[in-house]
């Protein structure tokens, strides 16, 4: 990997070398200087062509637990071919080309962002990343058709240079490899489940754009090192625009077929509880478990901010939570989870009837987004139902 001395937001940072200044630009797809020149199979010819791309790794999260579960060879062939066939047929949408597929994951790239100063390529290859988290609902509909388990998965962007290797395993083919891949598959690693990772060289790039930078959010997750060299490097997780639900149905239509499989799954809703009481705690996750609802429950406000902030934001569809609870109480969890997803749906549950009052501290807040204590098992259903499916109609 290419390292230069750099400074970066007034940290000492010794990073990649900017692709800006080591990349041919602007070349398009790689010519053989001969394509008459027929290479003999199994012959791979290196040349000293160079292009810098876009490129990302997506691959799954626990695989090999997931497949050993599976036994039969049938089933596993299944399962891997319905997530490739969904992420190559997003990638073929955005105007990706699929590069290889590599057991659990696949790498692919964007040809057109070799010439750093149009925006449109760089705007794709966005849309295209957040299309594969949110589309995540469809691959798990599509594996429980084949009653194959869900997954989840992570994913890794970054801008650089790219060394071309000819080859005749197919007649005039070439195939893209170096630093910048290797440095993804690194950087793959550190995205939380369902998240995307961007590299500190693509975060500049995109951030170069002013349209870009208002739409596109990032939040610095990570640092990669290399102790032997005390190089360290930036690496960004890419938030979702406000208005993406909009955009997300809007792409899922023009995907017929994507829409059909999934409408024919029962939608499971996904709920964040917090609670600082075991025992109510445990009650009503057992309630809402009852009515079919996928529970993560949580006695510590911190923790639960701590793996709201390491999951995919969009994970869940509504987060229930206290008020009165030691080190953050309810009000100032809401805030922060607010802060990090303004469409994020809450109901407060409390055994003081101030819901009044708060609602006239928080505009944004409805009295329907209030349970008061004792909770009937019936009323905490048809409310959490009645506003989660709010969030999911982007009301």
């Amino acid at each position: 990997m290419e390292i230069s001395d750099g400074i970066h937001e007034s940290k000492g940072y010794v990073t990649r070398m900017s692709p800006l200044h080591h990349c041919i630009i602007g070349k398009g797809d790689y010519q053989p200087k001969n394509p008459e020149l027929d290479l003999k199979r199994n012959e791979v010819v290196f040349s000293n062509k160079s292009e810098c791309y876009c490129i990302s790794i997506i691959d799954i999260v626990g695989s090999t637990q997931i497949t050993s579960k599976l036994y039969y060879s049938g089933k596993i062939k299944k399962f891997y071919t319905v997530f490739i066939n969904e992420i190559a047929d997003i990638v073929k949408h955005y105007d990706g080309r699929i590069l290889k597929t590599v057991g659990d994951g696949v790498i692919f790239f964007f040809p057109q962002t070799s010439t750093i100063e149009n925006i449109e390529p760089f705007k794709q290859t966005l849309k295209c990343l957040l299309e594969m988290v949110s589309s995540r609902h469809v691959i798990n509909a599509k594996l429980h058709k084949e009653s194959l388990p869900d997954i989840s998965y992570r994913i890794s962007a970054d801008y650089g240079k790219l060394e071309v290797a000819m080859s005749g395993e197919i007649s005039n083919s070439y195939d893209l490899f170096g630093p910048t891949i290797n440095f993804c598959a690194k950087m793959n690693r550190r995205a939380p489940p369902n998240g995307i990772a961007i590299g500190a060289d693509l975060w500049r790039i995109i951030n170069s754009f002013p349209r870009l930078a208002r739409r596109y959010h990032f939040q610095e997750i990570k640092e990669l090192s290399w102790k032997e060299n005390r190089y360290s490097y930036p690496v960004y997780l890419l938030k979702p625009p406000t208005e993406l639900y909009i955009n997300r149905k809007s792409t899922l239509s023009a995907r017929s077929d994507s829409l059909i499989e999934a409408s024919s799954v029962p939608r499971v809703l996904r709920i964040m509880l917090i609670d600082d009481d075991p025992s109510i705690s445990f009650l009503f996750t057992q309630y809402l478990k009852s009515a079919g609802m996928v529970v993560e429950s949580f006695t510590d406000p911190e923790k639960a901010l701590t793996h709201f902030i390491e999951s995919d934001y969009r994970h869940y569809d509504l987060v229930i939570t206290d008020i009165r609870m030691s080190n953050l109480n309810g009000f100032e969890l809401y805030q922060q989870l607010k802060s990090l997803d303004p469409n994020l749906r809450v109901i407060f549950v409390t055994a003081l009837d101030i819901a009044q009052e708060i609602t006239t501290l928080l505009p944004e807040v409805k009295l329907s987004q209030f349970i008061i204590k004792p909770v009937n098992p019936s009323v905490l259903i048809n409310s959490v139902k009645q506003q989660a499916n709010r969030h999911i109609d982007g009301v």
